[in-house]
């Protein structure tokens, strides 16, 4: 997306929403580049923003608050630092923040005759400004309820999605995510005030299992949370310890969907594949989040299977399974799947958070492991194996992905 697309794009957006609510809005860029308001924006915010002081607090707040919407996947409500009401959403195509874009100047029901002191206090406690012309222009903010803020914030996320600036499949994503990390954290502080210092983590892990053999989603995605929250009390937050029980998870998963009937190197390779992504998570939140995407992902396997048709990701996956220790170009892919390159370089980021690159790698990286552990083949037999051009190549990614040589992973072992 080019940048004279997006400003095109996004001065579209802001002046849909003031066509259609009647209401102000502005977008501020990334960097310190440039501001778009539209028509509808009141003469308040319009000074403020030209203001050399108050445009930076605006541009700070807006930032702030949307790389809150970044991270839940909705939209974020705040005051800005005049104290009035305002929704801002992240504008972040294919998940890469770019600016943020706000609907403000709004003060709550019952404050009309306390905004004039109100804004006059906030700018008091800043300092160093001519309050003068900001108190003349107070008559223009507008009055709004609690719930028309929070449609404008909808139907502000929802036009970003329309004029093609975010994707909701991206947004949908991260909001789940965001919505799961709530609920094991409030599964979490239930289980510190019960005082339960040593839940039997291990039956739980077989009790999950027994959710995904009986393909029981709703069971699995209700007990998941609470089984993350004993998970993160055990390990006391400790990313090591964590990772040694969702190992274990991992494996009797494994050992189950091969007593279901799947293939013994399709459910190990897919075993290593999720191992591979725990170990390069950096913290416990995205940790926890991996396990909850797989237990999802199982039930998604499930319906793409019992369906007519896969996810494209699904398709490129299972190809890949059986292809990843040889050249396994896009090109190929694309034939064997039957989509083109374009479609498969776009889809796979939104539905899997990664490129066609990085998820060969993690096949390659996670089989070359698994020689390493298994086998005594040499380095450079492992690297012809699993589809590096040669041992260096293999080496320099093999590092590159956990931070050890192959050597030095395989002496670990020993």
């Amino acid at each position: 997306m080019s940048a004279e697309i997006t400003r095109a794009k996004l001065v579209k957006l802001i002046d849909g929403v003031g066509q259609v609510s009647g209401q102000g809005a502005v977008y501020h860029q990334q960097d310190q580049g440039g501001v778009l308001v539209n028509r509808q924006a009141c003469d308040f915010c319009v000074y403020c923003l030209r203001h050399p002081v108050a445009g930076d607090f605006c541009r700070y707040a807006c930032h702030g608050a949307a790389m809150q919407t970044l991270s839940s996947g909705e939209p974020h409500y705040q005051r800005c630092w005049a104290g009035l009401l305002c929704v801002t959403v992240a504008i972040a195509p294919r998940g890469v923040y770019r600016g943020g874009v706000e609907c403000g100047g709004f003060y709550a029901e019952g404050e009309g005759d306390e905004i004039s002191a109100l804004v006059a206090e906030r700018l008091q406690a800043v300092g160093g400004m001519d309050a003068v012309p900001f108190l003349e222009r107070v008559r223009t903010l507008r009055e709004i309820s609690t719930s028309a803020l929070r449609g404008l914030g909808l139907y502000l996320l929802e036009c970003t999605f329309s004029e093609g600036v975010n994707s909701s499949r991206v947004v949908q994503k991260q909001h789940e995510r965001y919505q799961r990390q709530r609920q094991i954290a409030e599964a979490y502080a239930t289980l510190q005030s019960q005082d339960m210092s040593s839940p039997d983590v291990l039956g739980d892990t077989y009790q999950l299992v027994s959710y995904l053999h009986r393909q029981d989603r709703e069971g699995a995605m209700q007990f998941v949370s609470g089984y993350l929250a004993k998970l993160l009390l055990v390990s006391r937050w400790n990313l090591t310890r964590l990772r040694a029980h969702v190992r274990v998870l991992l494996a009797v998963i494994t050992s189950q969907e091969i007593l279901d009937g799947m293939d013994w190197a399709a459910a190990t390779r897919r075993e290593l594949m999720v191992m591979a992504r725990i170990e390069k998570a950096d913290s416990v939140e995205l940790i926890c989040s991996e396990v909850a995407e797989m237990v999802l992902a199982h039930f998604g396997r499930l319906a793409a299977d019992a369906s007519t048709g896969m996810r494209l990701s699904d398709r490129v996956i299972a190809w890949l399974q059986g292809h990843y220790h040889e050249s396994a170009t896009l090109k190929a892919v694309a034939v064997a799947v039957g989509a083109s390159v374009s479609s498969i370089a776009h889809r796979l980021p939104e539905e899997t958070g990664k490129t066609y690159a990085q998820l060969r790698l993690d096949m390659r990286i996670a089989e070359a492991k698994r020689l390493l552990a298994e086998t005594d083949l040499g380095i450079s037999e492992i690297a012809d194996t699993c589809g590096f051009s040669d041992q260096s190549h293999f080496t320099r990614l093999f590092r590159s992905a956990i931070n050890l040589t192959p050597g030095q992973f395989r002496q670990l072992l020993t």
